[in-house]
Formats: C-alpha cells, structure tokens, sequence
C-alpha cells in the first residue's frame, strides 16, 4: 500500500485515493493562503536546490507519462466505480481512508483530491494503468512541501487485482524522471506506517533509501503510529 498513508480518500489534506498521505486528514487542499507555487520559480531559476525549469509546467495541462511498464493519467469521473472497488482490507489497514468507504468517497478522490496538486500548482496526481489499457489500477501523487518547492512527498496505492505486478516501483520511477527537471525538485520523500513492508518494498525497489524510523510521526484514525522515512535523489534512481 502507499507511502505516507494516503489513500483514496476524500479533500482534507490526506489523499486517500486522493492517494493520501499517511496520517493526513481527508481533504483536497494544501493551506488556505493560496496555492503554493512549486516546481521552479516564474523566473526560469530553479527551485531551492533542484534543476533550473525554464517554464512552469503548471501553465499546461498535466501530462499523460508512458512507460515500458505503466501509464500514468490524470483521473477521471468514470474512475470512481474502481476506486471505490479498490479499498480492501489491506487498503484500511495501512491508510487513512474513511471507514466504512462510500461512493461519494471515490468521487471526491477522482473528482478533486487527486485533480488538486496540478490545480494548485503544487505538484501532480495520477491514475495507474496498465501499458496498452486505461483501466485504473492505482493512484500516485507528488505534493510539493510550501516550505521548500525542492521538495515533494510521495504516495501511491494499487488495486487488489493490481497487485504483484510491479506497477507501484515502476510508476514511481517515472514519476520521478518527469518530476526531477519538470518541477524543479531536489529530494522526494516517501512515509510509511511501521510494518508496511509492501510500501516499503516498492519504494526500495524505485531506488529510495530508508533514513531511519520517526516514532509517533503520523496519525491514522486518530491513533498515533511509527513512521519509516526514505528519500530519492536524482542520482539515485535507476539506470533508464
């Protein structure tokens, strides 16, 4: 399951397939004072450390990343009926998404959680399909911290009949190749609940490093939990 515990979730500040992060609440929006904007500065410099960005990307729209083993697409209405499949045990188990998860849950998630970065210029969400096929098999997001546009943390979920497929680390490894020179980014960031050996798995696989463990780090159901903390630079991402 995902990194940071997010998971289909509904606008609060987690992603529940919003993919939403690991003791976010539910919820679209970073901060009320106004989107940040990440990814590289409106002046063509670069952002806090990262690679210089010529143009904001935030200018165009949100763009469709194939790879050899995954498709990564905004999400769309009709993705929902998926979703809302898509929330297993394991899903509740390792996420902050709402219990019992209702079909207006999936909608919020397709509809405006996962939308939200890109809207707010701060960052990206995706759909995961299969190459060839534009069914959803999961979600991934970017979300670039307001404090530092040199940094975005990362979450991503698979669907039950997604799983063992090797779609989580090889989306993640796309995501980064756009996300490195595309916004601008320096370090990304993946949390997961102490235990979570699927997520860690994926993100080892992708090439993150585990740093260590943040005890008491993230909230899930108002329960504080342990937290395993990684990070990808751009040196360390595969051979492409």
């Amino acid at each position: 399951m995902a990194g940071r515990g997010r998971q289909l979730a509904v606008p609060a500040r987690g992603r529940g397939l919003r993919v939403r992060r690991r003791g976010d609440a539910a919820g679209p929006a970073r901060g009320a004072r106004g989107p940040p904007r990440a990814g590289g500065r409106l002046d063509g410099g670069a952002a806090a450390g990262g690679p210089a960005v010529t143009r904001p990307p935030y200018d165009r729209p949100q763009p469709v990343l194939e790879g050899a083993r995954v498709r990564l697409r905004p999400a769309r209405p009709e993705d929902a009926e998926q979703v809302l499949r898509a929330v297993d045990g394991e899903y509740l188990r390792w996420t902050t998404v709402p219990e019992p998860y209702l079909p207006e849950h999936a909608r919020t998630f397709v509809e405006e959680v996962s939308p939200a970065p890109w809207a707010q210029r701060a960052g990206a969400g995706w759909v995961l399909c299969r190459p060839g096929d534009d069914a959803f098999c999961g979600a991934l997001d970017l979300r670039v911290a307001p404090e530092d546009p040199g940094r975005a943390e990362v979450g991503y979920a698979c669907a039950p009949w997604a799983r063992g497929e090797g779609l989580v680390p090889a989306a993640l490894v796309l995501a980064a190749r756009w996300a490195f020179p595309a916004l601008g980014l320096a370090r990304l960031e993946w949390r997961a609940y102490v235990g979570n050996d699927a997520s860690r798995r994926a993100a080892e696989k992708a090439g993150f490093r585990v740093e260590g463990l943040q005890r008491a780090r993230l909230v899930q159901r108002g329960v504080r939990r342990d937290a395993w903390v990684g990070s990808l630079l751009p040196g360390d991402l595969p051979p492409a």
